[in-house]
């Protein structure tokens, strides 16, 4: 592939000089990685996931509370020992039994010792920090993409105006001719008036270009998380010798791909989902060790005064049996969830080789279109040049120059929108192979 070296200069003038900041594309996208307000959102993610994972282990972790109860039986239980129960001809007993008074503190601490569905959860946690942490940089790619967009819109819109400022000067110096040419009745109204009808749409089409180079402007400080209020002074020049490699599709990566890497893990995090619905039908053993002591009073006054203290250690062993088919259900339909993120994964994956290799054959193409577009708007702008010079002479008609005039300014609509194709292409290609943030450190 032939590399052709193009330099755009672009230059914004802000509203206030004191507010004006001249920043490069690199200084942009640095901008956009520091300030945008996407990224809190990713770093919160990031957080979440760390506390997700906090939250899972401490599942297994012990359980200590410690509880009081303080009781006043105002009617205390009457128990019933039937007749004869002490000896024949014995009759019925009533008694009540305790105090009126009762305060029982307890601190008990309960210990998972066996259960497969936490030990999952915890093992859930190393691919869903990676799924956060491959979001914060994906979106650093988008951050990378949407900036340098946003920027190329601002590069083409100020290069076409730069060119037709510099036709806007030419007619201008045409239309003065032309007009001393009239008063002096050497040219005819009709050739005056043919030549304003061009003045006159090169201005036109130059506020037009101003117009769309400031709402250009405003995306990209929108892409940048820039306030639109604020006032941005940019000057760069584009070497698109250094930006653009050759194209090998060999070097084409798919698992590099961070969109790649994030549906991986989350397949990983769904099996390991499975994996813990069916652990949901196995036993749970707890263990657990309890320390109390009670206090009885007949009344308020004597309720602390006598305490009795007791202690308990044991296990709890839990077997599901029957829950109306919650669990079951619960499982098919995390299976059929894998089952389609697998698909899915597969469909995506096929996805993303056919955008790469779309872009480099598109990037190849606006590549050529390029170069051959900037040796026609040479062409042109001879033509122009030398028809222009022989009807000044007066050895040319208006005809003539008013043809050369509209292949050239069709020649420079080529060439402005083989540049944004280019650049555009470029970007597409580097967010298709994944070395957006290579293609950003190496500005």
């Amino acid at each position: 592939m032939r590399i052709y070296t193009l330099c755009l200069t672009l230059v914004l003038t802000g509203m206030q000089a004191m507010a004006q900041q001249k920043m490069t594309l690199k200084q942009c996208i640095d901008y956009s990685l520091n300030n945008h307000l996407s990224n809190d959102v990713y770093q919160n993610n990031i957080e979440f996931a760390r506390q997700q994972g906090r939250e899972a282990f401490g599942t297994y972790l012990p359980v200590i509370a410690g509880t009081g109860t303080f009781d006043y039986n105002i009617k205390r239980q009457t128990t019933i020992i039937p007749a004869g129960s002490f000896g024949p001809g014995t009759p019925e007993q009533k008694l009540q039994f305790g105090q009126p008074f009762l305060t029982n503190p307890v601190v008990q601490a309960d210990q998972v010792i066996y259960d497969q569905s936490l030990l999952y959860g915890i093992k859930a946690n190393v691919p869903n920090k990676a799924v956060a942490d491959l979001s914060y940089k994906q979106n650093q790619e988008t951050l990378i993409y949407n900036t340098t967009a946003a920027y190329v819109e601002v590069v083409i819109y100020s290069e076409k105006e730069r060119i037709l400022l510099n036709n806007e000067n030419k007619y201008n110096d045409l239309l003065a001719i032309k007009k001393l040419q009239y008063e002096k009745g050497v040219a005819t109204q009709l050739d005056y008036n043919r030549i304003l009808v061009s003045y006159k749409n090169i201005i036109a089409e130059k506020t037009l270009a101003n117009t769309n180079k400031q709402l250009a402007l405003n995306k990209l400080k929108d892409a940048m998380g820039m306030s639109l209020n604020e006032s941005v002074f940019i000057n760069d020049s584009i070497d698109y010798e250094r930006l653009i490699p050759d194209s090998d599709a060999g070097q084409f990566d798919v698992s590099q791909l961070y969109a790649y890497k994030i549906s991986a893990q989350k397949i990983r995090l769904q099996e390991i989902d499975v994996k813990r619905k069916k652990a949901a039908f196995m036993p749970v053993l707890n263990g657990y060790a309890r320390y109390g002591a009670q206090a009885y009073g007949a009344t308020f006054n004597t309720a602390f005064d006598r305490w009795f203290d007791y202690s308990a250690i044991g296990l709890r062993l839990t077997v599901p049996i029957f829950n109306g088919f919650r669990r079951d259900s619960q499982l098919k339909q995390s299976q059929i969830t894998l089952a389609n993120a697998k698909q899915n994964f597969i469909i995506n994956n096929n996805t993303l080789q056919l955008q790469y290799l779309n872009a480099n054959t598109q990037l190849q193409r606006s590549y050529n279109d390029v170069a051959n577009n900037q040796e026609n708007l040479n062409l042109a702008q001879e033509v122009f040049d030398i028809t222009n010079l022989q009807y000044q002479k007066g050895i040319g008609t208006v005809t003539d120059l008013v043809n050369a005039e509209y292949s050239l300014k069709e020649a420079q609509n080529n060439y402005i929108t083989s540049v944004l194709n280019l650049l555009t292409s470029t970007l597409n290609n580097e967010k298709a192979k994944g070395t957006l943030i290579p293609f950003a450190d190496k500005l």
